[in-house]
């Protein structure tokens, strides 16, 4: 269904909104863009709001019979453009079905899958390639969100990242994606608020003759040989712990003491440190309970390379079942909406789709991801 719609044009989409909704459209169009003209008109479908005040209000009429919106501005009348495409019949053709109360469930999900198949047929595949500092290129495999090229770019000029966003948005798969695109080595520690010095800069340990032999962490082997280096979940961490790492990442090498006979630790040019959070290193909120406030002096290591992530709604439309993407978008709004400490995420959206392939039902989905609410919070965002 949606890529029929992004095939008409702005004029061809209000249209449709006017005839679904009884004439008007409800909300101030013009500053709004086509793509999101569209999301706005599947999620006004999916929650059932087409002929009941949809989105934003319905247009009232002036004292000289002028239909307005809420702004004040004209509303055209409802006409039908001029010289349509046949794809604009044949999508208000299809939503005006599903709207049907004789249309059974089945008849709908064939519709809607009929569309997502035609979809994904038919879009192109875009591919990224990366040319690497030595000589070689790569081409970036599967889906990148937006932000993959501002964070590539940091990575490739040293500059320490920090990815902020919410649960289950991909920040740790995007560091696995920014070490293939480079073709460096990859490695990670999750953090928390008992992680040791030592899960960083190493270990001691009894070898023969009762001496102590220096053992090597994953982030001084990266530090030293080259390679991409994610602090996961680095807001849970305890903020002196993570003090060791200023001397490391503002100034290209740090001393290890442990290591006797080779303290000196110098930073590899092909050395990419990447932090991924839920906020902004400030500290526990509603929803992120378990985080710590972060010192000021380690957070200025990572200000150039603060980044700030959502879900992404493209990787979502390409990956989730059609049954459950605009349930769990209407979700996720109403979550917002009513400031609940919950989230509904990609990573939920993935593994429902998985369920619904092995056989479990939409409903059985649905109420799975309500274990643990309470009524109030399921009143609040039932759809």
């Amino acid at each position: 269904m949606r890529d029929i719609l992004v095939s008409l044009s702005k004029p061809e989409i209000l249209w449709i909104f006017r005839h679904l909704n009884g004439g008007t459209v409800g909300f101030n169009f013009e500053t709004v863009q086509k793509l999101d003209l569209i999301d706005r008109l599947l999620l006004a479908f999916s929650e059932g709001q087409i002929s009941d005040a949809m989105i934003n209000g319905i247009p009232t009429v002036n004292p000289k019979g002028v239909a307005t919106s809420e702004e004040g501005r004209p509303v055209p009348p409802l006409t039908k453009p001029s010289a349509p495409k046949a794809d604009a019949t044949a999508a208000l053709a299809a939503l005006q079905a599903l709207l049907s109360p004789t249309v059974d469930e089945e008849t709908v999900r064939q519709i809607v899958m009929a569309e997502v198949k035609k979809a994904m047929d038919d879009s192109p595949i875009v591919k990224i390639e990366v040319s690497r500092p030595d000589g070689s290129s790569h081409k970036v495999e599967g889906h990148t969100r937006p932000e993959f090229k501002k964070i590539l770019t940091r990575a490739s000029v040293g500059i320490n990242i920090l990815l902020v966003g919410p649960a289950g948005c991909g920040k740790t798969h995007l560091g696995h994606q920014v070490a293939e695109a480079l073709g460096r080595p990859f490695a990670s520690v999750s953090c928390t608020a008992g992680m040791s010095e030592s899960a960083l800069q190493g270990w001691l340990i009894p070898s023969d003759g009762g001496s102590f032999q220096y053992l090597t962490s994953d982030f001084v082997r990266m530090y030293e040989e080259g390679g991409v280096f994610l602090f996961d979940e680095v807001d849970g961490a305890d903020s002196n712990t993570l003090l060791f790492l200023n001397q490391a990442l503002a100034n290209g090498s740090f001393f290890l003491p442990i290591r006797k006979g080779a303290s000196l630790v110098k930073r590899h040019p092909d050395f990419v440190c990447i932090a991924a959070a839920n906020t902004f290193g400030t500290g526990a909120n509603q929803t992120y309970a378990g985080r710590e406030r972060l010192d000021e002096s380690t957070l200025d290591r990572f200000r150039a390379g603060v980044i700030s992530l959502d879900y992404d709604q493209t990787f979502e439309r390409k990956t989730v079942a059609p049954d459950l993407l605009a349930w769990g978008w209407a979700i996720r709004k109403r979550i917002n909406e009513a400031r609940l400490r919950r989230i509904m995420s990609t990573r939920f959206l993935l593994d429902a789709t998985k369920l619904l392939k092995a056989g479990e039902t939409v409903e059985e989905i649905k109420a799975t991801f309500f274990e643990g609410w309470s009524a109030d919070e399921i009143k609040k965002v039932e759809v």
